[in-house]
C-alpha cells in the first residue's frame, strides 16, 4: 500500500523514493518483482500534485523463442488531489481526485499498480530481436531433413508447400 498523511508532506516541492514488492500492490502473480518508485510532490494550500516514476525489473518468456529474459520496465503517472472537485477524472496521463484535508490520508496504490501493469508489453520479445527500436526478422525452418533422427513428419506437408511456392 502506498499512502501518505497529507499534513506530513511539506509545502512546496519535495521528493521521495520508495522500494516496493509486487505483493505491496497486489500484483504478486505477475513477472514483476521489485519496484522503485520516485515521487515529486508539489503541495499548495488547496491541492497536491504527485508525479510518479516507476522502474521495475521483470522476467518474461519470449513469445518467439520461449526463452526467459530479464528486462527493465518504466512508467510515469501524475495524480492531482484538489479541494472542491465534483467529478473525479481518470485519464491516460493522470488522475484528478478529490482532496479532503480532514481525512489526512492520501492513497495512490491503485495508480501505481496500474502504471506498473500498463508498462508490461503486449508482445514480449527477447532484446536480441529488437535492434534500434525495430523488431528484427525471425527466420524459422519448417520440415527438417527427413533422414535425420529428430525429423517431425508433421511438417512435411508444409515443407512441400514451401518448395512449391519457391519454384513459382
Amino acid at each position: 500500500m502506498v499512502s501518505f498523511r497529507f499534513n506530513e508532506i511539506p509545502k512546496g516541492v519535495s521528493n521521495d523514493q520508495l522500494m516496493l514488492e509486487a505483493e505491496d500492490l497486489d500484483i504478486e502473480d505477475s513477472a514483476i518483482s521489485r519496484i522503485r518508485l520516485s515521487m515529486r510532490f508539489n503541495k499548495q494550500d488547496d491541492n497536491l500534485r504527485i508525479e510518479c516514476h516507476v522502474v521495475t525489473e521483470a522476467a518474461f518468456t519470449c513469445d518467439r523463442s520461449l526463452e526467459v529474459f530479464q528486462t527493465e520496465l518504466e512508467g510515469t503517472y501524475e495524480v492531482v488531489f484538489q479541494v472542491n472537485v465534483e467529478d473525479e477524472k481518470e485519464e491516460l496521463s493522470g488522475t484528478l481526485r478529490r482532496l479532503d484535508p480532514a481525512q489526512n490520508q492520501i492513497d495512490i496504490s491503485r495508480e501505481i499498480r496500474d502504471t506498473v501493469l500498463l508498462s508490461i508489453p503486449i508482445k514480449k520479445l527477447h532484446p536480441r530481436y529488437i535492434k534500434k527500436g525495430e523488431i528484427t526478422g525471425f527466420e524459422a525452418s519448417y520440415g527438417s531433413d527427413p533422414d535425420s533422427e529428430d525429423h517431425d513428419p508433421r511438417w512435411d506437408a508444409l515443407a512441400k508447400l514451401k518448395q512449391q511456392i519457391q519454384k513459382n
